[in-house]
């Protein structure tokens, strides 16, 4: 991969992960005896979520379009109405 072709985005992207790949050796390394995967496990949730989180923040970001609205690309029909009458029915 060469670096110097990579956006400042991306740039941004990839020091979070090595921040977040030295948090997981952190805690590894700090665990006590018989708890590393469950400690890396937690840093991983801690710092591993965040991570995706600023990640989808900036690939949202750098695509304004797409936070746009309109028309679904698979619309879901609106389901009818049954009234307390109908209950039981096939009508409902």
């Amino acid at each position: 991969m060469d670096f110097d072709k990579l956006t400042a985005e991306q740039r941004l992207v990839a020091e979070q992960a090595v921040l977040t790949f030295q948090a997981l050796e952190r805690a590894a390394r700090d665990a006590p005896h018989g708890h590393g995967m469950e400690c890396v496990e937690q840093a991983l949730h801690d710092r591993g979520f965040d991570h995706l989180r600023q990640m989808l923040r900036l690939a949202i970001s750098a695509h304004a379009g797409a936070q746009k609205g309109g028309p679904a690309v698979y619309p879901a029909p609106a389901g009818t109405t049954c009234r307390s009458a109908d209950a039981g029915t096939r009508r409902c």
